[in-house]
């Protein structure tokens, strides 16, 4: 058989430690699927299929893996791989003469470039399933208030950049949390309007769901009094009907829209800066939720020749008169850039006391009860829903609050035929989610399951919502954050960030799954430590889920014969720790206490600390190294 000449020369990375996260019923590098002793650390695709081996065994992992392209040829030891190569290499190549009259030639020897790993582990890449690449790239360059702890602080910080800009020049920046302010009071503009009243000032609060404006930033927006709230927003407004210069949800965009954007050139420098940073935190893909601005993005550093990781792009609303136009079908676009679906708000969130709840908000300073906002009715999201799905767009919607989660499992029951038949019309699987599923009541988690729709989490909103969850009405006795529950139901969990709203380091967010805890390590601070989920388990819901969610699950997510090449390089083995168990144990053992199979308590932090510090040494996608330490 005749095959092309290879021009690349086949990578070997050995002397590691390889974790393949492989399903039960995956093939080992001679084919087979008996693995007979060898413990690689696999992972599962299905929440009731086991993995055939113990991730807890040390020293049987297989050492090296055979990359030729973009593609996993083989996964063995080192000695296995080098004998697979050179069977390869003693193929019949066609050349093309000067002529164009093909020739045939035996090559002799095939030349390999090898890797040195050092002794590291080799883990799947991560994709982070939900992040807002443009906000993150912005969040670089933006004033960052998420370390301020007073409001006074957070003026000052503000005045203080303001003085470094030419007058007028807009003042924008994130990360403000009043729940984390001494005094836990909501800002206003009367502070803004008296240190910076030469600037107009937008400051997003830390969940990106409240903006706080100055008179200016209002005058610009041409908002004042009298200006009426807008479908699914709010404006502050005090005792006398005054602006507080408080904008909540739909309302930000009557003042975001007058904030000056970057250049479509300086936009990729800022992207281009923020793709190196996540993969140098092991992300070799992300599910991007800003809609036409990083589809913008994306496409201008790929025709640069600058893209080095892999994204799936989503729509917002307002973009799919646009989307249909165009032809845009979930699922379409190539091994770089892949259509994602179509993005809805169903509620708020929790920091700005804006996620839709069956229970109200805690009463402050005789406000009238607060249940949250619901952005839009059941009803509209239907509507909205329907017509994406019809023209071949599956749909992601937000939702925070268990009233909120509620409505929408409503609202994709009354999807489910025209999803059905979606899928027959386009020929594709169209996996509706649930954007960040956080409060769900108690009969609604097996729904998760019964309709077969993805719950999207983020394990760092759990940990960075501890002073929050006193807003929480105990009795309702919602499921939290509650991973654990909607796996044994048997729904698809997709684990990301929600950046910049939280950073993307996936390895703080294992962390954040694995303790439940703050993210200093202080045990005490567990919440519901039953729920915690073992490092394994949140890595294949890093890796896999997120390949399941775009359709992908046959090419990503875990490492195999056949695969894309999309793996990292690690200082630290997330599979072995001293106190851990060496065998895999049961469901109930690893809930009993939440102590996951651990001997202790100290244990399991010291380990979860351990892998929320790791260092990433190489970052490889699509079997070339984009990222090196």
């Amino acid at each position: 058989m005749e095959t092309a000449l290879r021009l690349v020369p086949m990578r070997l990375f050995s002397n590691a430690v390889v974790r393949t996260f492989a399903p039960a019923d995956q093939p080992d590098s001679a084919g087979t699927t008996d693995r007979g002793d060898r413990r690689d650390g696999g992972g599962v695709l299905n929440n009731d299929t086991p993995a055939p081996d113990s991730p807890t065994v040390p020293g049987a992992a297989p050492d090296a893996i055979l990359v030729d392209g973009e593609t996993i040829v083989a996964i063995g030891t080192r000695a296995e791989l080098l004998d697979i190569a050179a069977a390869e290499s003693s193929t019949t190549a066609a050349l093309a003469s000067a002529g164009g009259v093909g020739a045939t030639t035996v090559i002799p020897g095939l030349e390999i470039d090898e890797i040195d790993c050092n002794g590291q582990v080799i883990l799947p890449g991560f994709v982070d399933g939900h992040i807002h690449s443009i906000m993150y790239a912005d969040s670089l360059t933006d004033l960052d208030l998420s370390q301020t702890k007073s409001l006074a602080e957070a003026v000052t910080a503000i005045r203080e950049r303001a003085d470094s800009l030419p007058v007028g020049t807009w003042v924008v920046g994130s990360g403000w949390d009043l729940n984390k302010w001494d005094d836990p009071s909501y800002p206003d503009r009367t502070l803004l309007d008296a240190e910076v009243p030469d600037h107009p000032v937008a400051m997003w609060s830390l969940d990106l769901h409240t903006l706080w404006a100055n008179a200016h930033a209002l005058e610009i927006a041409g908002i004042d009094a009298s200006t009426e709230d807008p479908s699914g927003g709010s404006f502050g407004r005090d005792d006398d009907g005054q602006l507080t210069g408080l904008v909540r949800e739909d309302a930000t965009d009557l003042v975001a829209r007058f904030i000056p954007e970057p250049s479509r050139e300086e936009q990729v420098e800022r992207l281009a800066v923020t793709q190196k940073l996540f993969l140098s935190q092991g992300l070799t893909g992300i599910h991007d939720f800003d809609g036409i601005a990083s589809t913008l993005g994306w496409n201008d550093l790929r025709e640069a020749d600058r893209q080095d990781m892999r994204v799936t792009l989503f729509l917002r609303g307002p973009e799919v008169p646009w989307a249909i136009e165009t032809g845009w079908h979930t699922g379409d676009g190539d091994d770089w850039l892949q259509r994602g679906g179509l993005k809805l708000f169903s509620d708020g969130a929790l920091g700005s006391h804006t996620s839709h709840m069956s229970s109200p908000f805690p009463e402050t300073d005789g406000e009238a009860e607060n249940f949250g906002i619901a952005q839009m009715t059941e009803d509209e999201l239907f509507d909205q829903a329907r017509i994406a799905t019809e023209a071949g767009i599956s749909v992601a919607i937000h939702a925070i609050g268990d009233q909120a989660n509620h409505h929408v499992l409503e609202v994709f029951e009354r999807l489910r035929e025209i999803t059905a038949a979606a899928e027959e019309r386009f020929d594709r699987p169209f996996r509706h989610r649930v954007e960040h599923a956080q409060f769900i009541q108690p009969d609604d988690v097996a729904r998760f399951a019964e309709l077969g729709v993805l719950a999207s989490m983020q394990p760092r909103h759990c940990i960075s919502d501890l002073h929050l969850l006193h807003l929480i009405d105990e009795s309702a006795q919602l499921a939290a954050y509650a991973w654990p529950d909607l796996l044994a139901a048997g729904a698809q969990v997709v684990f990301g960030s929600d950046g910049p709203v939280e950073p993307a380091n996936p390895f703080a967010a294992i962390y954040a799954a694995m303790t439940r805890a703050n993210i200093s390590g202080d045990a005490t601070t567990s919440f519901q430590p039953h729920r915690r989920l073992s490092a394994v388990e949140a890595i294949r819901l890093h890796t896999q889920g997120p390949a399941f969610a775009a359709g992908l699950e046959d090419r990503r997510g875990y490492l195999a014969p056949g695969m894309d090449a999309d793996f990292i390089v690690v200082d630290t083995d997330p599979c072995i720790a001293e106190g851990l168990n060496a065998e895999r144990p049961s469901a109930e053992e690893l809930n009993a206490g939440g102590l996951l199979g651990y001997d202790s308590e100290e244990a399991l932090f010291a380990h979860a600390e351990a892998i929320r510090d790791t260092r990433v040494a190489l970052t490889v996608v699509g079997g070339e190294i984009k990222y090196q330490a």
